[in-house]
């Protein structure tokens, strides 16, 4: 017997072909996907090919020990820790250490993280509480982002056999019933999850994913089909047999097949979306041996690439991550088929000189196994905690990179407690806008300046008056003036008829003493084109003449702030990346990432126009705030202070502590006309 062939048959008791080319179907499109998502929008539906399979083949493998008494825990998980363990410890070990050479504090901080998260086999949980949703953006930059389904088996795994082992124990009758009334209750949370608004829930958690394992699990517990397909030591399969498992084989195949064409991230998924993929792949296994299309499954680069397809599925993303990272996601076609090389150069080399050598050894008893396992991860959850601790190391590794960027996020204890917290309320249905996020700082009211005497002016608005925070703070301690601000993160806060608004306008009714109030938001967000979902594209001018004439009322004066410049990336991030890597197309020097004057206008020019329009007719005042960034015909994202270069910029759209300063000398020009010019105080 062949290698290859026996190390399939220690792990699921007879050599499958089909099973190898399923494996390939479902790995190539993830792989697709991920490196150019335009050429297999719905290939994500891949990983939900492999659930089947591995709810199928573990299942299988735990109904025949328990069928021969020969079933214990032990030999359980010594196998899985075989299968799965030595690859995993050398793809995390490798892109922990890629990600030391080429990253700066920040991304190397969530790097660390996930590494710890990974190792316990919680990297969805980790995913879920601290991320936005799986096709969010923001979280494509981990290397590790893909371990969350492997998270996602590694639990089913703890319970599966146990639950089996007992209710076999019992009576074994009861098993298939059991595990499909777990099905049935896993899909229904999942659509409801879906179709109530927490598709991250659906997709990131065991307990909405058990169901597409579980249809793997029943899969192995049909009588065993003797006709056509029966596979022999050699492999050989046969040909003969009735019509029908043919047609079913097929509709299989297009059942897995379709998705891949007509998905894409802008579907509600998982739920009803992934019922197709899920159902393929269980008619493909059961029928799959029979006629064309076992002879497309057993066609060799396909089975070859089965073999390979756990270390493929490992190795592709961190390529595909790093890949794009180093070349400032500005890709060519040589550059997609680099990252494909590599890929599957890596995932061969993975499974040859990794996966079979501790497969086929005789030497990995279970204590040997075990022993592996415990050490292996307490090394690696120790290195990452030591990087997630120390913040990425910011003094050792890459200081002149780590200079460029603003590493200004609220503490790790103070992020763990916001992103429970968060996804807590968010499944329980309450605004996350809410007395705990103030705890840390990110929205809520707050007393600036003076710590005595009474405050003149309040600043409200959303998460772009929580960054003027900080320069008016300072400004106005510095001259003895206090002040007020209420902001919440994406929250439209001058609507008079929402909570929000009412609450700043009872605020304002109970502090005579303020004077003044300063406006700030992200006005780009008022736009039906950017915001989602689209609203009136009116309705916010009136809102906003609405509360404006509420604060005038009051006998209050109102400023109203533009907005400084958006940017599709984050300057401070280029950067940093620029100082450890090389660019081979972005302009060196600072002035590649300012934005012209023109192109300001052109993306918020007419929103200024309509803000200044508003301020006439209602008598507030308009700061033009994207002065403070000006110099000549451009906006600068780059200051110096102190005889260093400093960013004004933490994110795309949010000012430093630096660029407050600045922004906040503007607002106090025109909030104190009194000949007061504020010194340049310490950020």
């Amino acid at each position: 017997m062949s290698s290859p062939e026996y190390s399939t048959k220690i792990i699921h008791g007879e050599f499958y072909p089909h099973i190898d080319g399923i494996r390939a179907l479902a790995v190539l499109p993830v792989v697709v996907f991920h490196v150019m998502a335009a050429l297999c929008p719905g290939g994500f539906a891949g990983v939900d090919v492999f659930f089947v399979i591995s709810g199928y083949l573990i299942t299988s493998g735990i109904l025949r020990d328990l069928d021969t008494g020969r079933f214990t825990l032990g030999s359980f998980y010594h196998r899985r820790i075989r299968r799965i363990m030595p690859a995993y410890f050398v793809l995390v070990s490798v892109v922990f250490a890629v990600g030391c050479a080429i990253y700066y504090a920040y991304p190397l901080i969530y790097l660390g993280d996930t590494v710890i998260m990974g190792m316990l086999f919680s990297a969805n949980l980790y995913f879920f509480f601290f991320s936005g949703g799986y096709f969010d953006t923001n979280i494509h930059g981990n290397p590790l982002l893909h371990l969350w389904s492997l998270s996602v088996e590694e639990q089913f795994y703890l319970f599966m056999p146990l639950l089996c082992a007992v209710i076999w124990r019992v009576r074994r009758g009861w098993l298939a019933p059991a595990l499909a009334t777990i099905a049935a209750m896993s899909f229904a949370g999942a659509v409801y999850a879906v179709a109530t608004g927490r598709q991250s829930s659906a997709f990131y958690l065991l307990h909405f994913r058990a169901w597409e394992l579980l249809a793997g699990s029943l899969l192995s517990m049909l009588p065993v089909r003797t006709q056509a397909g029966a596979t022999g030591a050699t492999g050989a399969v046969s040909r003969a047999g009735p019509a029908h498992p043919v047609w079913l084989a097929t509709t299989g195949l297009l059942l897995v097949l379709v998705p891949y064409a007509v998905l894409s991230s802008a579907t509600p998924f998982p739920g009803f979306a992934a019922v197709s993929s899920v159902v393929g792949a269980a008619l493909l296994i059961r029928y799959g041996q029979t006629g064309w299309v076992s002879r497309v499954l057993a066609w060799r680069p396909f089975v070859a690439i089965g073999k390979i397809s756990y270390s493929l599925y490992l190795w592709h993303w961190p390529v595909t991550v790093f890949w794009k990272y180093a070349v400032y996601d500005q890709v060519h076609w040589y550059d997609y088929a680099g990252m494909f090389l590599v890929s599957f150069l890596l995932a061969y080399a993975s499974c040859r000189y990794v996966e079979m050598p501790v497969r086929m050894s005789q030497a990995w008893t279970m204590r040997r196994s075990f022993a592996f396992a415990g050490v292996g991860s307490l090394l690696l959850i120790s290195i990452g905690a030591a990087c997630a601790y120390n913040d990425g190391w910011p003094g050792t590794l890459h200081p002149d990179a780590n200079a460029m960027a603003s590493n200004e996020f609220p503490s790790r204890v103070g992020r763990l407690l916001i992103g429970i917290n968060t996804r807590v309320r968010s499944m329980l249905g309450y605004a996350t806008n809410d007395p705990f996020r103030m705890l840390f700082g990110l929205d809520g009211d707050f007393k600036l300046g003076a710590a005595e005497g009474s405050p003149e002016v309040l600043l409200v608005g959303d998460s772009h008056a929580g960054h003027l925070q900080h320069g008016l703070h300072a400004l106005l301690g510095e001259h003895g003036r206090a002040g007020y601000a209420i902001n919440r993160s994406s929250t439209t806060m001058f609507d008079a008829e929402a909570a929000v608004g009412r609450h700043v306008l009872e605020a304002l009714a109970a502090r005579p003493e303020v004077s003044k109030v300063v406006l700030a938001s992200r006005w780009l967000l008022q736009s039906s084109a950017v915001k989602n979902p689209p609203t009136d594209p009116g309705k916010w001018k009136v809102q906003l003449e609405a509360f404006a004439s509420r604060v005038k009322s009051m006998n209050k004066e109102l400023f109203i702030a533009t907005d400084i410049p958006n940017y599709a990336y984050s300057p401070g991030d280029i950067a940093a990346r620029m100082k450890i890597i090389a660019s081979r197309k972005l302009e060196p020097g600072w002035g590649a990432f300012d934005q012209l004057e023109s192109e300001y206008d052109r993306v918020q020019g007419e929103l200024n126009r309509e803000l200044e329009a508003i301020c006439q007719r209602t008598g507030a005042t308009l700061i033009p705030l994207q002065t403070a960034l000006a110099h000549g015909d451009r906006y600068v994202v780059f200051d110096e202070e102190g005889g260093k270069v400093v960013p004004l910029y933490k994110d795309e759209h949010h000012l430093s502590r630096f660029g407050s300063i600045r922004a906040a000398r503007v607002i106090w020009a025109h909030v104190f006309p009194d000949g007061e010019t504020p010194s340049r105080p310490t950020p």
